[in-house]
């Protein structure tokens, strides 16, 4: 499946999700949305010249990616010194893709 922020500068190609998360930290809650995690070298991730820019905020273990022309938040990434990977794709960009797909809720406010 293909997901874009809204300029379509950053394109995204990856397996449909079997879940999603939906977490109301203080960070997710803003974004509006919806986490489907991958193995670093899963997803195909489409840059284009614009670029992207990055947030880190709390423990910065986590890289928020956002498209530098529209500002779209399409996915983020652990940093590489976390022994556990992963890549988590917001498909809060193309929520009519994952409708039939289950919400995992996850309570960040309280676990981070």
């Amino acid at each position: 499946m293909k997901i874009s922020c809204h300029c379509g500068n950053v394109v995204i190609d990856v397996d449909k999700p079997t879940e999603v998360t939906q977490c109301n930290c203080s960070i997710c809650s803003r974004y509006m949305s919806l986490w489907g995690y991958y193995p670093p070298n899963e997803p195909l991730i489409t840059i284009g010249a614009d670029g992207i820019d990055s947030y880190s905020w709390g423990d910065k273990e986590l890289e928020f990616m956002r498209c530098a022309s529209c500002g779209c938040v399409t996915h983020y990434e652990t940093i590489p010194e976390l022994e556990k990977q992963k890549t988590a794709i917001n498909f809060g960009l193309a929520r009519e893709k994952v409708a039939d797909v289950p919400i995992r809720y996850f309570n960040g406010a309280e676990e981070l």
